[in-house]
Parts: structure tokens; sequence; C-alpha cells
């Protein structure tokens, strides 16, 4: 099955092709155009097609249900509180924009460009997100629960006292990634890059593979201040204490 083909009931299993989580968005096949208007004039968009350039425009509360999301600038976008529910967000930009305190159910975001994006204080549920660029990305205080980040650029993100369950990052760049503070039971890191991430003592629950155990190792000799040499009495020219 293809991942847009339409099954028995009129909804796209969008997600199909990929395991067994997250809960693919139930979204009907037949949508309504909405294009080009301001996110201030409706608060609740429900079966639609959306798109348009909506940058830099501020709203609180706004409600998608059972849309799609395709080709939309929200760059710099301020949407605190928004709550998606059964959406597909494509080749979208949200680079900037300001999500804070938003809820995400039976999402997927699909080759989107999301540098710099504020998911602070989010909950997600039943989440995908591939092939898309979320690097420096903050998730601060945020709830996962059924969430693949899959070949998703997330270097330098901030997931700093966030609670991560059940959640997977596959094939992910998180080079220098902050995890200080978060809880992550059931996380999964295959094949993802683990080098320089801050807070490495905080993965407790982790799953890694075995190519992984070196740059997490040397991460984990960092947090706690244990240094790796070879030479058995330093020189005092040498000594750590640089006496």
């Amino acid at each position: 099955m293809q991942p847009d083909s339409i099954g028995s009931r009129g909804y796209a299993p969008i997600m199909a092709t990929v395991r067994e989580i997250p809960t693919s968005p139930r979204i009907p096949a037949s949508l309504a155009d909405v294009s080009n208007w301001s996110l201030a004039d409706e608060l609740v968009i429900a079966d639609s097609q959306v798109g348009g350039d909506f940058s830099g425009q501020s709203a609180t509360g706004v409600v998608f249900e059972r849309c799609r999301i395709s080709n939309a600038q929200l760059t710099g976008a301020i949407l605190n509180r928004l709550r998606c529910t059964d959406v597909l967000v494509d080749r979208s930009v949200l680079s900037g924009a300001d999500l804070d305190e938003s809820s995400f159910t039976r999402v997927e975001f699909r080759d989107c460009r999301m540098s710099g994006v504020l998911f602070s204080r989010c909950t997600f549920a039943d989440v995908l997100v591939s092939t898309s660029r979320l690097e420096e990305a903050s998730f601060r205080m945020s709830r996962t629960k059924a969430v693949l980040f899959q070949d998703v650029d997330l270097h330098d993100g901030d997931f700093y006292a966030a609670t991560l369950e059940d959640t997977r990052f596959f094939d992910c760049n998180l080079t220098g990634a902050e995890f200080s503070k978060a809880t992550l039971p059931g996380v999964r890191f295959h094949g993802s890059t683990l080098f320089d991430l801050k807070g490495s003592q905080y993965l407790a629950g982790a799953v890694i593979d075995s190519s992984q155990v070196l740059p997490l190792g040397l991460g984990l000799l960092s947090a706690h201040n244990i240094a790796v040499e070879n030479e058995r009495d330093p020189s005092p020219s040498t000594d750590r204490g640089g006496r």
C-alpha cells in the first residue's frame, strides 16, 4: 500500500509504510481548499487542505482537525497553544515559529524545514517527523508518547527536562543535543549520531545500538569529569592541575 492510498473508510493511511508506531492521522479523502487567509480569521479549521504564507502571523488557540497543511510558510509565526489532531504537514516551513504549549495528536511532519522552532512545553502523541530539518529546535519540558523521528537533523536540539516515552530517534543527527534532566523511558536511538551530547548521564532507560557505544561513552566520561590518558604518571608540566 502506498502512503497516500485511500482506505475503505475514506481516510488516507498517511504513515502505512512505517513501523507500528505512531498511529496514522485520520484525514478525509475529500478536503476543502483553504489558502492565503489570516490565522486570526478562523480559530478552528477542519477537513481542509491548507496552504499559503502565514509568516510572522500571531494567534493563540488555533485548532487544526483532519487537515493537510502543504507548502505552507509559517516562518516566525507565533501560535501558542496550537492544537493539531489528525493532521499531515508536508513540504512546509516553520523555522523560528513559536508553538509554546501546543498539542499534537496523530500528526505527521514530512519534508519540513523547522530550524529553531520552539516546541517548548508541548505534548506529542502518535507523531511522526520524517526527512525534516529541526536543527536548534527546542523541546524543553515537552512530553512525547509514541513518537518517531526518522531521518531528521536535530543537531543542537534542546530536550532539557523533556519526558520522552516510547520515542524513537532513527537515523537522526543529534550532535550536540541537550538532554539534561530529561526522562527517557523506552527511548531508542538506533542509527543516530550521538556525538557531544549534553546531559548524557540522564539517558537512563534508553536503548542504543553497538555502533553508538563509543560516542555515547565519551559523553558519559566527560559528564563525570573522567579523563582518558595513556601516560601512567604524567610529568608535573602536563598533569591535570597544570602545575
